[in-house]
């Protein structure tokens, strides 16, 4: 399990002969080796160009990925749901007609999910540097997390597949510039800042969901240790 920016070290670098993700580019730059922060940013801002245009290329890719044989593909996995105490990335179409703006490719820390929608915080609505303090919190087995960032979405609002990311890899994913907000007015969309999204979270910050992390696993030892 990855243990947070400064105590990553990645157990293995494989020879990746198949299709790579971002997230195995990440893990063969390290080398095997910790890394910071600043060293991550930089490294995800390398990698990210080619997904600026098109954000659900992230999915297609774990798709292609997982044609390899199982020692060459990323611990992510690609689900038709959300699963208690997963961290997913996703592409949604909200009904923004009650909504001030909303965030096109989410990244959802599940709290509840249920046949039809599901609930969790959305970690985009912070900045990057706070996301990692949430992280660490999620990893030691806590919920810590502004209510700002909590929303509900349904099911029937996804286009295609959910991305279930493997404890390893939410430090690279919660650097990916990959937040989309929009606006809606009638039939039409605006760019929405994320600045102001997050100075909008900043500004309640300490009002706060805080619980024990509960991990719902997918039937077998192996999904389960995947979650925690």
């Amino acid at each position: 399990m990855a243990q947070g920016f400064g105590d990553i070290q990645r157990s293995a670098v494989k020879e990746n002969t198949g299709y790579e993700t971002i997230f195995e580019k990440i893990t063969a730059l390290t080398g095997g080796e910790k890394k910071t922060y600043t060293w991550y940013k930089n490294a995800v801002r390398k990698e990210v160009n080619r997904f600026k245009e098109d954000s659900n290329k992230f999915v297609r890719d774990e798709r292609y990925d997982s044609l390899d044989s199982e020692d060459e593909q990323d611990g992510n996995v690609l689900r038709r749901y959300a699963v208690q105490g997963h961290m997913f990335l996703f592409e949604y179409k909200a009904q923004s007609k009650y909504l001030p703006y909303w965030d096109k490719f989410p990244l959802v820390y599940v709290i509840k999910s249920e046949p039809k929608e599901f609930f969790g915080a959305n970690l985009h609505y912070m900045t990057p540097k706070k996301r990692i303090l949430a992280i660490r919190d999620l990893q030691r087995g806590r919920i810590n997390l502004p209510k700002a960032c909590f929303h509900k979405y349904l099911k029937s609002n996804i286009d295609g597949l959910l991305l279930d990311l493997h404890t390893d890899e939410w430090d690279t994913a919660i650097l990916l510039p990959i937040e989309d907000f929009v606006i809606t007015r009638k039939t039409s969309e605006f760019n929405f800042r994320k600045e102001e999204v997050w100075n909008e979270t900043n500004e309640n910050f300490y009002d706060k969901i805080k619980a024990r992390r509960v991990v719902r696993g997918y039937g077998t030892q192996e999904s389960v240790a995947m979650a925690q």
